[in-house]
């Protein structure tokens, strides 16, 4: 019980000490037959808000990955964050999986810019920001398979879940590898949340959420995600290192998510 209560502190800990906007993916419940809807998810989450016009660039379209590899899905809806797939698809379990392009900020004195340091010689930090999303979607009430969900998809950080959650119930261990550029990330902080554990406006502030659950990647890079709760759940990982010529920025920094129901959603 003591140590539950210290790994959320720190996870806690850790949340408020962060400052920034990451990416998830979110997809509609879906019975086969139906187009799968998803929606693009940047800012402060569970909120879902329209993506600055100067921003679109950055993003590669969502993508759906099945047993026959990935395909890009269709922007369409009222707002620039939500997608569909191009025909309808069966029952099954599937991935639907965001990349942010590796893009350079700056800070200064006057704030942020989306620049490197030669571009803003007066910059007291940089870093070149690579995002990564991927959700686990299953398509009918009964799907529950990980042929597909389980496979790597290369993400430069990528986590891999070794199961289904919809094997998972509330309380129970679920497994997932993480891995940069392809090789497990071992000792590595590992956090996760889930929609409605933090309600407070970080609008203005730009907080990353605070986090219900906080633990390390063993040797292999795998670690036992615990989800109390059943419900819309989100994984985080982030990654820094060293930038590969320090005159044009300091750090590579990747950030990582996956998202996850618990619990059947009808």
């Amino acid at each position: 019980m003591k140590k539950s209560i210290l790994l959320i502190t720190s996870a806690l800990f850790l949340s408020t000490a962060a400052y920034a906007h990451r990416v998830w993916v979110e997809t509609a419940h879906t019975h086969g037959g139906e187009y799968l809807t998803a929606e693009l998810g940047y800012g402060e989450f569970p909120e879902l808000e329209p993506i600055a016009r100067d921003r679109l660039n950055i993003f590669k379209p969502l993508q759906l990955v099945t047993e026959k590899g990935k395909e890009n899905l269709i922007q369409k809806g009222r707002f620039n964050y939500q997608y569909r797939s191009n025909h309808p698809v069966k029952d099954g379990s599937y991935l639907v999986i965001a990349e942010y392009r590796p893009t350079f900020w700056s800070k200064n004195a006057a704030g942020w810019k989306r620049a490197n340091k030669t571009e803003m010689p007066d910059a007291t930090y940089c870093e070149e920001s690579r995002m990564y999303g991927k959700n686990i979607v299953n398509v009918g009430h009964e799907s529950a398979d990980t042929a597909i969900i389980t496979k790597q998809v290369g993400q430069n950080l990528e986590i891999v879940p070794m199961d289904n959650p919809a094997n998972i119930r509330v309380g129970e261990r679920f497994k997932v590898r993480v891995l940069y550029r392809g090789e497990p990330l071992a000792n590595h902080p590992v956090t996760a949340t889930f929609d409605g554990f933090d309600n407070s406006d970080r609008s203005k502030s730009h907080k990353v959420e605070a986090q219900a659950f906080y633990d390390v990647t063993n040797d292999k890079g795998e670690v036992d995600i615990i989800p109390l709760r059943q419900g819309f759940w989100k994984v985080n990982v982030e990654h820094k290192t060293d930038f590969r010529d320090q005159k044009v920025c300091q750090k590579e920094s990747n950030y990582t998510t996956l998202t996850f129901q618990i619990g059947h959603t009808h």
